[in-house]
């Protein structure tokens, strides 16, 4: 009688864990390709958060190299439990274009590109909006939930970004990402400059204040030889604190 009691508070603990995975299941919030020509190798950098990576986690990769499919991985777990990279070696030339796609084993994906760089060139650093993400409805900057109806903006924050500020992802090919200068524009207003969070590579801002309506956030990211690239994510806003 003891076992069976046993059993079923088992199964029960094990559906928990299931559905609360299930719950907590989203796509990839961000992915950085960076190939070097020197070495032919491909790193794929993605960010996917989870708390059981061996249950809800990255299982499969797709590398297009000018459209045609050269490389298919999969995968029954991912390495860590948010930021990870994998790195794969293949030929490619300067000009070439390098699509990747990562596909969640639960629901959705991320596809990025990127062409393949000439090293004796400097380029304008890569910039991404990390927080917030597209498709989702935040609570004070906080991703809650998948947005999958079309209602207002597909990217919302009730109480603006106090507990989760923004987010970018700045890179570049000759200088370190704390020596990228990162400003936040407002429809069009410069809003501020993000400062670079050490812990996670991040350059951060919070934004609060009293608001209401779609936004307009734009990301500016500068190197030091003057290089300007940019990023852009509509925001429905909405905060009543000052």
């Amino acid at each position: 009688m003891k076992r069976k009691y046993y059993f079923i508070i088992g199964m029960m603990l094990v559906s928990t864990s299931i559905f609360a995975v299930q719950i907590l299941a989203h796509p990839p919030q961000g992915m950085v390709l960076d190939y070097n020509l020197e070495t032919s190798t491909l790193n794929v950098t993605i960010t996917h958060s989870t708390p059981g990576p061996t249950l809800h986690y990255i299982n499969k990769i797709e590398v297009r190299l000018n459209t045609n499919l050269v490389l298919s991985q999969d995968y029954s777990s991912q390495p860590t439990t948010s930021q990870f990279t994998y790195s794969y070696n293949m030929e490619a030339e300067a000009g070439d274009e390098i699509e990747v796609t990562a596909y969640c084993n639960i629901q959705g994906l991320i596809k990025k590109s990127i062409t393949v760089k000439d090293p004796a060139q400097d380029y304008p650093p890569e910039v991404q909006i990390v927080n917030p993400v597209k498709g989702y409805f935040h609570f004070s900057g906080i991703r809650l939930i998948p947005t999958s109806f079309d209602l207002i903006a597909d990217t919302m924050s009730l109480g603006g970004f106090r507990l989760a500020p923004l987010q970018i992802l700045a890179t570049d090919d000759v200088d370190e990402r704390k020596d990228i200068e990162v400003t936040i524009y407002l429809n069009e207003e410069k809003f501020g400059i993000a400062q670079f969070n050490n812990v996670n590579g991040y350059h951060e801002l919070k934004w609060t204040g009293i608001g209401l309506g779609i936004y307009n956030v734009k990301v500016t990211a500068e190197d030091s030889s003057g290089n300007i690239n940019e990023d852009q994510l509509p925001v429905w806003y909405f905060c009543f604190i000052p």
